[in-house]
């Protein structure tokens, strides 16, 4: 038999990190943005998006605060320039280039408004595209090898694929949480009752119940 060396069969797997582009309707909520980022900060995945979904951003968290607030349109509109400058800092390589995309845009065949988005996934390669409204991407627009799918049913996979970095991601949201205190059970238990991500928040429920009663 021949020898085989170092090709043989015993080698791990090393899963392959998602990129994910993450639309606006995901980043504009708070708590929804918070848990994406989370993940994304430990490694879950790789986020991605662009100037015109930041821009989107902006304009929609704005607009959204001053409704809920009453605040000055100026002020709210600062403070949403202030967050979409904390994710660039956070993730410096997740804003696609403009100049890469732009050529893609008149390609896509998804809802007009929503054609930059799926621009950026073709333009960087992603795995996936995270959306609260994947009808605007009807099936026969997706790029093969694009999946478009709502947070919920995105992070439901990921907590499949790698639960203990899902639940270092949701223990370091716990750790920033101080006003009130929330433990990770009670923010899983918050998201199962919430309107992005209710099946992902019971199963990563049952995960951390699972381990406390193991312990």
């Amino acid at each position: 038999m021949d020898d085989l060396g170092d090709e043989g069969t015993d080698a791990p797997i090393v899963p392959v990190r998602p990129v994910a582009v993450l639309d606006a309707n995901v980043l504009i909520p708070a708590g929804l943005r918070d848990l994406m980022l989370s993940c994304a900060d430990v490694g879950v995945f790789r986020p991605v998006w662009q100037a015109e979904i930041e821009a989107e951003v902006v304009r929609n968290t704005a607009r959204l605060t001053v409704k809920r607030h009453g605040i000055e349109l100026d002020v709210a509109r600062a403070s949403a320039e202030a967050t979409v400058t904390q994710m660039r800092r956070a993730f410096p390589d997740a804003c696609a280039a403009t100049e890469l995309l732009t050529p893609l845009v008149g390609q896509m065949t998804c809802d007009h408004k929503d054609r930059h988005v799926l621009a950026a996934a073709v333009g960087v390669g992603a795995t996936h595209l995270v959306t609260t409204n994947i009808r605007d991407f009807p099936v026969r627009s997706r790029p093969a090898g694009v999946a478009v799918v709502k947070p919920d049913r995105f992070l439901r996979d990921r907590l499949a694929a790698e639960p203990d970095l899902v639940v270092a991601a949701v223990e370091g949201m716990s750790a920033r949480l101080k006003h009130p205190p929330q433990p990770p059970a009670e923010i899983a238990r918050l998201l199962a009752k919430g309107q992005f991500t209710p099946k992902f928040g019971a199963e990563l429920l049952e995960l951390l119940e699972g381990q406390h009663a193991s312990r």
